[in-house]
């Protein structure tokens, strides 16, 4: 197995941890709600960010606790196993960025703190963009095992092109 398929599958890991951490705990739902009421996810966020929280997630807040753990269960289980990887990785990069945006953003910090800029946050939208753009990091993955069964799909589901010739390449890799 190359080193981009073990980045995939640690990147899974990431978000099956928070994942099993929403689940594990049933008042997670009430608890993100209360969290939103007192301000929390918002007061940080950029005003554009702040309007989009305050007019669709705080008015539904426990629908969005659910969707987050399920969320990130998906992304999660998705990336191990290399299932739909790329569209898994275009929902971490989302994912990242919106918890990103809901702690403050990107912003250079006074090195006193936890580091600011590139916290996990970014690392993760970043890691997942390799991800969504290498077509190694579908290695060992059941999208290969798919796209051996319907070449048509090879391209969009592990970025090499389809037919007689590449997917003689595809096994070797």
């Amino acid at each position: 197995m190359n080193s981009m398929a073990w980045v995939r599958i640690l990147i899974g890991a990431v978000w099956l941890n928070g994942a099993l951490e929403k689940l594990l705990s049933p008042s997670f739902p009430q608890q993100f709600a209360a969290s939103l009421d007192a301000g929390g996810f918002i007061a940080a966020a950029p005003p554009w960010f702040q309007e989009i929280m305050r007019s669709f997630v705080v008015p539904n807040a426990e629908l969005f606790a659910q969707l987050s753990r399920f969320g990130e269960l998906f992304l999660g289980l998705a990336l191990v196993l290399g299932l739909l990887t790329n569209p898994a990785a275009l929902g971490s990069i989302f994912l990242s960025l919106a918890l990103l945006f809901s702690a403050g953003g990107p912003r250079l910090g006074t090195g006193l703190g936890a580091p600011e800029f590139l916290n996990i946050n970014l690392l993760v939208a970043l890691i997942s963009l390799v991800i969504l753009l290498s077509p190694a990091a579908k290695a060992f993955s059941l999208d290969n095992s798919l796209a051996r069964g319907r070449p048509r799909l090879t391209l969009l589901l592990t970025n090499r092109r389809g037919g007689a010739r590449s997917s003689a390449r595809n096994r070797r890799a």
